[in-house]
Order: C-alpha cells, then sequence, then structure tokens
C-alpha cells in the first residue's frame, strides 16, 4: 500500500509540473497594449528599406513585464508594409509602460503600392491631408531567465497624419 501512495504522490506531482511547465509556454489569453509611439527610415537600399519604429507598450497587470523580445507586423492602407524582431529586454513595471525599438524592413515590392497610393492621394485636391490608416499586430516574449516563457499578441490600429507637413 505505501508503495501504491508513493506513486501516486510521485505521478500528481509530475502531472503538475507538466501543467504548470506547458501552460507557461503557450500565451496567456490576453492581449498587451501596444500602440505605435514613433516611425523613421534607418536605411535605404535598394531593395528593401529599414525602418526603426517605437512601441509604446503598456502594462496594466499588477505585476512586472520581462519583456525578452517582440515580433510586429505593419500594413499601411491595407498593404503589408514591414515585418521585423527585436531582442531588446527590459522590465515592464506594473501599471507602466516603456517605448520598445524594433527594426522593420520592408521590400521595394511591399513599399512602392503604398508609396504610389500616398502620392496619388496627396496630388488631388480634395485628399491634401487624408490620413493613411495603418495596422500593427505581433507577439511580445516574456519571461525572465526561467524555463517558463509566456507570449502575449498584440494588435492596433491609427493613423498617420501629414497634417501641416508641407
Amino acid at each position: 500500500m505505501q508503495r501504491n501512495t508513493l506513486f501516486l504522490i510521485g505521478s500528481t506531482i509530475l502531472s503538475l509540473f507538466f501543467f504548470v511547465f506547458f501552460s507557461g509556454c503557450a500565451h496567456t489569453g490576453k492581449q498587451a497594449k501596444v500602440s505605435l509611439a514613433n516611425i523613421q527610415i534607418l536605411e535605404i537600399r535598394a531593395l528593401e528599406t529599414a525602418f526603426q519604429v517605437e512601441l509604446r507598450v503598456l502594462n496594466s497587470s499588477d505585476t512586472s513585464y520581462h519583456v525578452q523580445g517582440i515580433e510586429c507586423e505593419l500594413e499601411i492602407d491595407g498593404n503589408h508594409f514591414a515585418s521585423g524582431v527585436s531582442g531588446e529586454q527590459l522590465e515592464i513595471p506594473a501599471y507602466g509602460s516603456a517605448i520598445v525599438p524594433v527594426t522593420v524592413y520592408a521590400s521595394v515590392l511591399d513599399v512602392v503600392p503604398s508609396v504610389i497610393s500616398i502620392v496619388q492621394g496627396r496630388t488631388s485636391q480634395q485628399n491634401t491631408n487624408k490620413p493613411l490608416q495603418y495596422e500593427l499586430a505581433g507577439h511580445i516574449r516574456l519571461g525572465d531567465n526561467t524555463t517558463f516563457k509566456k507570449t502575449l499578441p498584440f494588435a492596433s490600429k491609427g493613423e498617420l497624419s501629414f497634417e501641416g507637413i508641407r
């Protein structure tokens, strides 16, 4: 009987370990709050353009986020525009926020349709100040120096306005 009890206790502990381990590797079901704070051109090459996007990450939970990395996709006016990843490691305090820089890369094939659309839209008198619609989506990799990692998805939409720019 003692052997069965030890087996039962060991099985229970092992089951709990696997449950905690595998639930820690999955995303939490919660979405992160991320918005586009800034975008600037870093480098223009023959077939690719590099942009620096700054993402504002809001932590609305009561525990710190230990950010291990971030990946994102940027669409402009419904067209895929750029993709990127960052291995920036930082801690965002509970109920705090931080700017996370991410270098994203846009292929000339992705950029050209958006540029043509912008130029055509801005040359007509009626659409001189028409803002561009953007969509940002991706994942934030959370964790510390343990094997337990979590992934938080995010998605946001907004406008890039040219008002005041000539």
